[in-house]
């Protein structure tokens, strides 16, 4: 008690042959140091619950369109299991959501055809097909539509004179869920995955025939770290398509 008073610089009680007395600073010291425990029990709380009981908030990263035919069949029963875990959602380019798991900004990411890291658990959870799509009620089947940045497009359209394809028109958009949309209605053809077209269950949207096919591979995309914690290893566990 005595190096407590030497480093506040004031005595904490007033000493006397009847004993201790508070001065004013001791009380407000003994006022400070309640709060202080009440604050440690929480906190032990808090941690016991996280080795007992999942909670807390996943920070999962993932393009929009694959969250699209992701997450619906996941999220519902999973959050309904467990109800006390949370989600924070960033939408962007698969090589930028690997990128935000590298840095730490998000837990874990789902991520297509992901690169390896060292600092990386890279789990693949299915496959994918990238390929020329055309609605049966297409108006314009000399426009393709396609997002340009994406390798699987640029790769597709290396092969359109091998596979004997030619478009008069070109319409892009940074958006694969806008191409999916415009293919649906019937404004042209498209170059789109395969999951991605199922996700609007439109019965008369088939492929190009002999149209180029880029394989793809979707993953779940983490550190070593997020499957110590119980709500990570409860999200990989539970997981699937």
């Amino acid at each position: 008690m005595n190096r407590i008073e030497e480093e506040l610089g004031t005595p904490l009680f007033l000493r006397s042959k009847k004993g201790l007395e508070l001065t004013a600073a001791g009380g407000r010291f003994y006022q400070e140091a309640q709060v202080l425990e009440q604050q440690w029990e929480i906190v032990k709380q808090s941690v016991h619950d996280e080795v007992s009981t999942p909670q807390g908030t996943i920070r999962l990263g993932c393009h929009s369109a694959v969250a699209q035919y992701t997450l619906p069949g996941f999220l519902p029963r999973f959050l309904k299991e467990f109800p006390k875990i949370r989600f924070y959602f960033s939408h962007g380019l698969s090589r930028h959501m690997t990128e935000e798991v590298i840095s730490s900004k998000i837990d874990v990411a789902l991520a297509v055809n992901p690169i390896s890291h060292p600092d990386l658990v890279i789990k693949e959870i299915c496959k994918d097909e990238v390929t020329v799509w055309k609605s049966k009620n297409c108006l314009n089947p000399n426009i393709l539509m396609l997002e340009p940045s994406l390798m699987q497009s640029q790769d597709i359209l290396k092969k359109f004179d091998r596979a004997n394809l030619t478009f008069e028109n070109y319409l892009e958009s940074s958006s694969l869920e806008v191409i999916a949309q415009l293919l649906v209605s019937g404004t042209g053809c498209a170059i789109l995955p395969e999951r991605v077209v199922n996700a609007y269950a439109d019965k008369n949207i088939e492929r190009i025939k002999n149209a180029p096919i880029f394989n793809d591979r979707i993953c779940l995309v983490y550190k070593p770290n997020f499957k110590k914690t119980r709500r990570g290893l409860v999200f990989l566990e539970k997981f699937h398509l």
